[in-house]
Formats: structure tokens, C-alpha cells, sequence
């Protein structure tokens, strides 16, 4: 029974139960008085001494009588009042208790404590509100320690990225300064090595502006209708040299014609390179064939990069497009740059509306799966 219906409930009984037990009590005086003659009386105290009352004693009775029913009247109201009270407030009271222990868990820490309240008054969606609140809380809550991590893990990052190559750009710049390269030819290769260690550098900076700027979501976005075969073969076309100096080869196994989408073309050829990037970073080999796969389903576009590497360890799947994940390799080999681009990559298809996946290939390789959504071109 809900509160709502207790309480008018209550209310109803407030009234009545007063009302009819008084006009019970008084009509019953009123008989008793009306029919107390003085006959009746002499019959009643016959062989006593007694006389009849006077009007006087009778007057007295009347006046007691209705003193008695008035404070009869009082302390059944305040009986009636008392129950009903313990009637309302025993459904409010434990409901209130629960909550306040709720909120004292929440209070001390314990953002798994969830209240059980079977109850089906209004106090039901309370507690539900209160379990969604702790719920959000406490994955907020976890958020921020991984905020708060990821920034620790940044700066440490960061750091360790940057400080291999000034290291090199202070080495072979003492070594001109001290006259170490002591011809042109020694001179000018020490200078290309300093020039590729800043470009290093810069490129670091770049992906890590551009990841922050899409992470909090500042990051301009211009979409077009792209017709997805002509930008992957496009795509493949102007980077095949560029990658086979990489020792990558891109293979076009397969493409999904008259297919478009609506995606920013730089998001999405930044999202190729990235992903091709990464198998060129971490070849064992020379020579490593990527093969690029894309066809449609009814509302996506699925593009396959599937190559030939090493792979990766089945339990850094799940985090391989984490930015600051601890196990990425390319913290510990600084030259194979920042460990940002698969991130980015995941940033950009998020921005799209699609999503990024990895999984290893039986026969040894990676696999990396996107899907953007399609679009319909309007007539």
C-alpha cells in the first residue's frame, strides 16, 4: 500500500472512529438519562434509605456525564491519532532508515553498496534513484582515477619519448661543436641525424596535440560524402612507394563500389596511416605485405587491414588502442614514436560514429577491423 493511500486512509479514520464512538457513548447517556424517572430510581435503591434526587442532583449527573463523554471523546481522538500515526510512519520510517545507511556507506567509500528495498510505494523509485546515482558515482569516481593516471602515465611518457632523442640532438651537436666531425661529409651527417631526431620530436608534439584536441572534442571536424572505394584506392595509390621504403606492401584485395559515408577525408586518411603505421613500426621481418580489405553490410562499411607481422600478445588487444597503456612497445623504443596513432585513430572513427577493433590472425598477424557507418547519396 502506498504512503499516499495510508495516509488518506488515516485520515478518514481520524474522523470517524471519534465521531461514531461519541455518538455511540452520548446516545447511550442520553437513553439511560431520559429514562432514569424518579420512580425508576425509588425501584432501584428500594428498602434504602435514599430520596429521590432533586432537579439540582440531576443536573450535577447531566453535567458529569457530559464532562465524562468529553474527555471519553479526547481520549479515543488521541488513541485513534496515535494508532494511525504508528500506521503511516512504520512504512516511512524503515524506508528513511535505509537511505540514511545508504548514504553513510556512500559517505565512508563504499561506492558498491546498493540498497534492497522490495517495497512498491514511493519510496521505490527513491532507492532506485539512489542504487543509479551510486552506480554513476562510483564509475565517475573511477573515471578520474584513470584521468588522474593517465596523466601521471602521460608525463612519464612523454618524458621518456622526448628525452632519447635531445639526448642524441646534445650528443652529435657537441661533436660538431667540438670539432668531432671534423669533415664535411662526418658534418653533414650529423646534421641530418639532428634534423631527423627534431622532426621526431615534432611529430611527437603533433600526435599529442592532436589527440588531446579530439579527446576533449575541440578537434575541427569537416564531414563530406565519400565514396569509400575511390579513398581507399586513392589512399593506396599515393602511399605505395611511401610505405614500401617502410618495408611495408600494400596489397587492395578487395573494395565495396557505389558505397559512401560521411566522414572528414583528413580523420580518415589519418586513420589509414595509423593503422599502417603501426605494422610498419613493428615488423619482424624486412618486408611485411598489408592487404586492405572493404565491403558492406546494410549499415556498415567494414575495411580489413590485415598483415603479416608478429602480432600482439592476445591480453594487449583489448588495450591496444589505449594512448597510455604501460605494455605499448613503443614506450621502450622511443625511435618507433609516440604510441599515440592507434589511439587517434579510435578518436577519429569515434568522431564518425564508427568503432576500431583488433584481433590476431591464426596463421601470424594483425588484424584491424573498422566500420563507419553508411550513408545514403541523395537524388
Amino acid at each position: 500500500m502506498t504512503i499516499k493511500k495510508r495516509l488518506f486512509i488515516s485520515n478518514i479514520l481520524m474522523i470517524t472512529i471519534p465521531y461514531f464512538v461519541s455518538m455511540i457513548t452520548i446516545s447511550s447517556s442520553i437513553f439511560i438519562l431520559n429514562h432514569f424517572t424518579d420512580n425508576e430510581y425509588s425501584r432501584l435503591f428500594v428498602g434504602r434509605n435514599v430520596a429521590s434526587p432533586d432537579d439540582g442532583e440531576q443536573n450535577f449527573y447531566a453535567i458529569l456525564f457530559a464532562l465524562l463523554i468529553l474527555l471519553f471523546f479526547f481520549t479515543v481522538m488521541i488513541l485513534t491519532n496515535r494508532f494511525l500515526t504508528k500506521f503511516v510512519f512504520k512504512r516511512v520510517n524503515q524506508p528513511l532508515e535505509i537511505l540514511i545507511d545508504g548514504v553513510q556507506h556512500i559517505s565512508d567509500g563504499d561506492l558498491d553498496h546498493r540498497i534492497i528495498y522490495n517495497g512498491q510505494d514511493e519510496f521505490k523509485p527513491v532507492c532506485d534513484a539512489f542504487n543509479n546515482m551510486a552506480k554513476e558515482l562510483k564509475a565517475s569516481t573511477e573515471a578520474v582515477e584513470k584521468n588522474e593516471q593517465n596523466r601521471k602515465e602521460l608525463f612519464a611518457s612523454i618524458s621518456h619519448d622526448i628525452r632519447s632523442p635531445l639526448t642524441s640532438i646534445k650528443a652529435f651537436t657537441d661533436g660538431l661543436l667540438d670539432g668531432v666531425a671534423n669533415t664535411p661529409e662526418a658534418q653533414k651527417e650529423y646534421l641530418l641525424t639532428i634534423k631527423q631526431k627534431t622532426e621526431d620530436i615534432n611529430n611527437m608534439v603533433s600526435q599529442l596535440f592532436s589527440y588531446s584536441k579530439m579527446d576533449m572534442g575541440n578537434y575541427p571536424i569537416n564531414p563530406e560524402m565519400l565514396d569509400i572505394n575511390k579513398e581507399i584506392t586513392d589512399f593506396v595509390s599515393a602511399a605505395q612507394e611511401e610505405y614500401k621504403a617502410k618495408g611495408l606492401l600494400l596489397n587492395l584485395s578487395g573494395t565495396a563500389p557505389k558505397t559512401f559515408i560521411l566522414a572528414d577525408p583528413l580523420y580518415l586518411r589519418s586513420v589509414f596511416s595509423n593503422i599502417l603505421d603501426n605494422s610498419a613500426k613493428y615488423k619482424k621481418n624486412r618486408t611485411v605485405n598489408a592487404t586492405i580489405c572493404c565491403t558492406a553490410s546494410k549499415n556498415y562499411v567494414n575495411i580489413v587491414f590485415d598483415d603479416n607481422g608478429p602480432g600482439v600478445h592476445s591480453d594487449t588487444l583489448p588495450k591496444l588502442f589505449d594512448a597510455f597503456y604501460r605494455a605499448d612497445p613503443s614506450r621502450n623504443n622511443p625511435n618507433q614514436g609516440s604510441g599515440l596513432g592507434l589511439a587517434i585513430a579510435a578518436k577519429a572513427l569515434e568522431r564518425m560514429g564508427g568503432s576500431i577493433s583488433a584481433e590476431n590472425i591464426a596463421k601470424g598477424g594483425l588484424r584491424i577491423v573498422v566500420k563507419i557507418p553508411k550513408t545514403e547519396v541523395q537524388a
